[in-house]
């Protein structure tokens, strides 16, 4: 039976969880990978980037339940919350929580449509009636599959219905929800082929009684999937995410989707910056000032998760767009919200610690003007967090933050409240010269990447200046570059890029591959664990697999006797070279697998022994004893 306590919820970061290539890939590059180069940092000669100070102060943070965790939050017109997430109680349940201004309880459900199984609430929206639309997933208990699952309450809570929506082979993953004019809802998100393990992106219209009046899959590279759907300016819907493709090339089409839709879900135009093995998703999406979309997105550079900002037209056309890395770092933001100033990017912030693959996670919060210019990075720390959802702004111009975070042996909800950011004069600094954020640049022939040139100042600080300068090839016939600094590679060769901005130069070493190179697919496929999550009692054992999934053949074999298991806590738990998974005490740690260059990871949970499942374990600090975090760091 310990087969049961497994956890079926999927990987999110956004982000993104589930068994999909790129959020699997992605999962690995931000949270295992994050910031390998910050190790360097206990060598002289380099530091670790220090966060600005904070312009927004802890107003409250609580916890909400027990072997609880945090997927989303909303605020509510009545100057409240809606928390979204998942609570063990007998079983993993949708946990929804109504909160007042303040963050105390006013009334909560814990919603499963099986009996038995694993349910998760990640997005709501607050109807036009007063009531609340949740949306999310649900599996029975042993089935791989996750149905799309709607639950409609009314303002106190009461459930008026709760549906299913069961698209046969394929593991639901919702991303986003709007309400239509009539009084439908649009929900966006993707869904898991199973056969082959690949996204399919799809919209589906649901009535005001749940039930499906279209919905439509999006094919575009071949692993495509949402993550945000708004109005469109204009008339219809804008949907962002990400286009990958599931052949043995699949990372050499990483690109970032923007996609409108008409009324009846029918494509009106998309849009696919590429950019190979880079993971490019976009995340959030907003209207601009002038009738464009700003769009958050993140990529992968140097094995570092960083923030793009991009500006478009209403066509998708890109007018400006501007990184924002933060040395070896990983940057996980999922939220983009208008502010006074301009835009504030929220999320999770990582930084890898030492060689034991220890990973501090923090709540980011990223603010830009109305340009895209850096204002402020701003880090919030806690309780060990482990994973961060999806954050909102709040009414009074401040932020809210759900997140998973350890108290003892148990993982519980967190939401922590951020005050406005406080006005702070302008940083006067002067730029002592410009550099690329990366030394040396590989493509294949025929293919494009995008650079990073960023102005370098006096006082250790950087910004982006791609836009800004003017570019050279060193051998337009090997390598092109347009006016962003984007390259094309035109034959295979050695040559260099240089860019010019205000007497400034700097070089940027470019290789351009034969179009049939090897050299970006060591492994003809990816590798999966058979759980994101695990949970096992002390002294007992669990045997997981992992799988290889090969893009040619799309056959999916079990190598878990070849691979090479490790634990950020092996005094927690461990993975013999059998694949048996052994809980020593009660905590939490990471496991990953290894195997030909490739790596996939899941969290472990070990619980007491004697301690059962669900509401009989005792409270530990959940909705009734929510506590300051102040007082908790004094402790």
């Amino acid at each position: 039976m310990e087969g049961f306590y497994k956890f079926l919820r999927q990987i999110m970061l956004t982000m993104e969880r589930g068994k999909a290539v790129n959020r699997t890939l992605w999962r690995l590059w931000t949270a295992c990978t994050a910031g390998l180069l910050v190790m360097v940092g206990m060598w002289p000669g380099f530091s670790l980037a220090a966060a600005e100070p904070t312009r927004s102060a802890i107003e409250w943070s609580k916890d909400y339940g027990s072997q609880s965790s945090g997927e989303g939050v909303i605020p509510t017109s009545d100057g409240g919350y809606l928390a979204l997430g998942d609570i063990y109680d007998s079983y993993q349940k949708a946990y929804v929580v109504k909160l007042d201004g303040e963050g105390q309880v006013e009334w909560e459900q814990k919603l499963a449509y099986y009996d038995w199984g694993s349910s998760t609430a990640y997005r709501a929206i607050e109807t036009k009636d007063g009531g609340y639309l949740i949306v999310g997933n649900t599996a029975e208990e042993f089935e791989p599959i996750r149905q799309l699952f709607l639950i409609r309450l009314d303002a106190s809570g009461n459930v008026v219905w709760q549906k299913v929506q069961d698209v046969q082979g394929y593991d639901q993953n919702p991303k986003a929800i709007v309400e239509t004019e009539d009084g439908s809802f649009l929900v966006a998100g993707s869904g898991i082929v199973h056969w082959v393990a690949y996204d399919r992106a799809y919209i589906a219209k649901i009535d005001q009684n749940g039930n499906t009046l279209w919905y439509n899959q999006y094919s575009f590279s071949g692993s495509d999937y949402l993550t945000d759907l708004i109005p469109a300016s204009d008339g219809g819907y804008i949907a962002v995410g990400h286009a990958g493709m599931v052949e043995y090339e699949s990372r050499e089409h990483d690109a970032m989707l923007v996609m409108k839709i008409d009324d009846q879900g029918k494509e009106v135009w998309s849009k696919q910056t590429v950019e190979p093995r880079s993971g490019w998703t976009a995340y959030s999406v907003i209207p601009a000032e002038d009738g464009g979309y700003m769009i958050l997105s993140r990529k992968s550079v140097n094995g570092n998760g960083v923030p793009v900002l991009t500006k478009t037209d209403l066509t998708g056309q890109v007018q400006w767009e501007k990184t924002y890395p933060d040395g070896a770092n990983s940057q996980n933001f999922n939220r983009l919200i208008r502010t006074e100033e301009g835009y504030a990017m929220l999320g999770e912030h990582v930084t890898y610690l030492d060689w034991s693959s220890e990973w501090k996670h923090q709540y980011g919060v990223l603010s830009v003007d109305r340009n895209g210019e850096f204002v402020s990075r701003e880090l919030f720390k806690g309780p060990p967090i482990y994973w961060v959802g999806t954050a909102s702004g709040t009414r009074d111009g401040g932020y809210i933050f759900p997140g998973t975070v350890q108290r003892g042996d148990s993982a519980k909800f967190q939401l922590m409240k951020l005050t406005p950011p406080a006005d702070q004069p302008p940083v006067e600094r002067t730029m002592t010269g410009i550099a690329f954020l990366e030394k040396e640049k590989k493509l294949k022939t025929g293919s494009s990447v995008s650079t990073v040139l960023q102005a370098v100042y006096d006082d250790g600080t950087r910004s982006d200046l791609s836009n800004a300068a003017v570019y050279v090839s060193g051998d337009a016939a090997i390598a092109e570059v347009d006016a962003l600094g984007r390259i094309t590679g035109r034959e295979p060769g050695d040559t260099y890029m240089e860019a010019s901005y205000e007497g400034y130069t700097a070089r940027l070493n470019v290789t351009v591959l034969p179009e049939d190179t090897g050299e970006y697919d060591p492994l003809n496929g990816y590798l999966e664990l058979d759980s994101s999550q695990y949970s096992l009692s002390e002294g007992s054992t669990l045997d997981i697999k992992v799988f290889l999934y090969d893009y040619s053949t799309q056959t999916r074999s079990d190598i878990t006797k070849q691979v090479q298991f490790s634990s950020s806590h092996p005094d927690v738990a461990e993975v013999d070279g059998e694949g048996n998974l052994i809980g020593h005490k009660p905590g939490l740690t990471q496991i990953s697998a290894q195997y030909k260059g490739g790596r996939t990871m899941a969290t472990v949970q070990v619980v007491r022994a004697a301690a059962p499942i669900g509401n009989d374990l005792p409270d530990q600090g959940g909705t009734d004893s929510g506590k300051d975090l102040k007082d908790s760091a004094e402790e």
